[in-house]
């Protein structure tokens, strides 16, 4: 088995000088993620082999790097929800993930809380048992830290499927104080497919003041199933007023005959809509708000 030096060299991708070896998940490492997630210092990069590993993982360690270790650039791990938690919940600064499928069983499949976050190139999976509150990735305010936001945050050409519930909420969360939700995220040519609720949702479960502002959701494409109700939903039970939510959506496909004020619910809002095609053609938001 490949060492941790030679993994992080295949992927150029760099670690502490001090880094443990130890910072390795399945065959050749240890047996469970959260293992070494306990043993990361700020700044280290854990290499997961593939496999399923059923577990609520929790950060609170800042600036982890979580990589799968893919074999013949496809074999990303399996990071399985145990039941009654998510597979992940992150309340911590500049969280990265690469190459992971995170799935959930019968709640949200992700929790991210702290700032400067980053998913590339992963999978979010939906399970058997959501309700329609539960999703693939919540992005939420903290309960104990008005600074933890989920803000700041890239999500980079990952797929989000098969949610009985929302594919991405920007939620108030419990955060205290203020109450306010993410801000200044970019969603980038992700995929959403097969989800049952709205593919991104605003949501306000902490009555705070606002659920997303500043996002920018970029050549995205929203698919199956076609004619879906609600694609996109940011006005329902979100948080303060509509106009409060704010972004832009640009040079994303919705696979629709025709998108209108339910399949894309951002009417009343700051949020703009250009370059973006349906079925039905090109179409620029002028008939959302």
């Amino acid at each position: 088995m490949a060492s941790i030096h030679e993994i992080a060299g295949n992927f150029g991708l760099p670690i502490n000088p001090r880094q443990s070896p130890g910072l390795l998940v399945g065959d050749g490492g240890h047996a469970t993620i959260q293992a070494a997630i306990d043993q990361a210092s700020p700044g280290d990069t854990i290499f997961v082999q593939p496999g399923e590993y059923t577990e609520n993982l929790v950060v609170t360690t800042d600036y982890l790097t979580l990589v799968g270790a893919q074999l013949g650039g496809y074999g990303r791990p399996d990071i399985v929800a145990a039941a009654g938690g998510a597979a992940l919940t992150v309340t911590a600064q500049g969280f990265v993930a690469k190459r992971c499928r995170f799935v959930t069983e019968d709640t949200d499949a992700v929790i991210q809380e702290g700032n400067g976050f980053r998913y590339e190139d992963c999978v979010f999976d939906g399970g058997n048992s959501e309700a329609a509150t539960e999703g693939l990735l919540r992005l939420k305010g903290n309960a104990d830290d008005d600074s933890f936001t989920a803000s700041e945050g890239l999500l980079k050409d990952c797929l989000f499927r098969g949610s009985l519930g929302f594919g991405i909420a920007f939620d108030t969360g419990d955060a205290p104080g203020n109450g306010v939700g993410s801000t200044h995220c970019v969603l980038d040519e992700c995929r959403f497919i097969d989800n049952t609720g709205a593919d991104l949702v605003t949501l306000d479960t902490g009555g705070g003041v606002y659920s997303v502002q500043d996002v920018v959701v970029k050549r995205c494409h929203f698919a199956e199933p076609k004619n879906k109700a609600t694609w996109i939903d940011f006005t329902t039970a979100n948080g303060g007023a509509a106009s409060d939510q704010t972004g832009m959506i640009a040079d994303c496909y919705f696979n629709d005959d025709t998108v209108d004020t339910t399949a894309i619910a951002i009417v009343g809002t700051g949020v703009g809509v250009v370059g973006c095609h349906s079925m039905d053609g090109e179409f620029d938001g002028s008939g959302l708000d």
